[in-house]
């Protein structure tokens, strides 16, 4: 984890801070925050203590992002657990000889068919608004999510690292996944995809997420979390993605 992490959950607060110097804390100006205990260092805390500290603050709602659930606090909720998912790449084999790469080699054969392009870039245009909204439109999102859809277009303006995956039919965008960079730890990190509904074009850009990490020799491609869903979840180990890091997310509603 490093500072960029930082840099793309902020465009979706008003204010971020670190607490103790190490756990990232995002205000908004509504009296929400959300306290993140995964922190820079990896160190141990006693998270009870961390937010004991945060409920003195003048705020009606915390949210707490936590490797466990944490037990003892008054009021708070559990809203749901969830899994980061990661592919090895140091062990992946792109010339998908074996076994365990049938379906994955299958997969690529159908994509190639489909006639799509790659490209890479920052700017974002009005086909990458288009793209988004038609994404929102048919999606039933939480709220943090359309949040995160967007500030896209202000990440990419306001910071000079990661970039956008683009897939192309002909000159027609037609999606594109956000991809940045954690280079202390050999991490690619794909973050967001947002599609239009077009055939296999997921699997179209896992496919050149891959061979971007091969080839740049990142030793984990970051493909996200399951978000709670069966059929992302499939697809994420279908493409030999593994559940590496567990994550509790709770809430604890305040009167002030």
């Amino acid at each position: 984890m490093c500072e960029h992490l930082l840099c793309w959950y902020s465009m979706t607060s008003d204010k971020t801070a670190l607490w103790d110097e190490d756990f990232p804390v995002y205000f908004s100006g509504y009296g929400e925050v959300d306290f993140i205990l995964f922190g820079l260092s990896g160190r141990e805390v006693n998270r009870l203590a961390c937010v004991r500290e945060l409920l003195k603050l003048p705020i009606r709602e915390l949210n707490i992002v936590s490797p466990e659930a944490l037990n003892g606090l008054a009021g708070v909720e559990t809203l749901y657990t969830d899994w980061d998912y990661h592919i090895d790449m140091e062990h992946f084999d792109l010339d998908l000889k074996g076994r365990k790469y049938r379906d994955i080699r299958y997969n690529v054969k159908r994509v190639d068919k489909m006639g799509y392009h790659v490209k890479t870039g920052r700017e974002f245009t009005r086909s990458h608004t288009y793209i988004v909204s038609r994404h929102m439109a048919r999606h039933s999102l939480d709220i943090w999510d359309f949040e995160e859809l967007l500030s896209v277009e202000r990440f990419f303006r306001e910071h000079s690292h990661g970039f956008m995956m683009e897939a192309y039919r002909g000159d027609r965008l037609i999606g594109f996944d956000v991809v940045d960079f954690f280079e202390e730890t050999g991490m690619m990190v794909v973050p967001l995809g947002v599609y239009l509904e077009e055939p296999r074009l997921a699997d179209f850009l896992m496919w050149e997420n891959l061979k971007y990490a091969k080839d740049k020799g990142y030793r984990w491609l970051d493909v996200g979390l399951s978000c709670r869903n069966v059929g992302l979840q499939e697809f994420k180990r279908k493409w030999l993605a593994e559940p590496k890091y567990k994550l509790s997310v709770q809430t604890i509603e305040l009167s002030g």
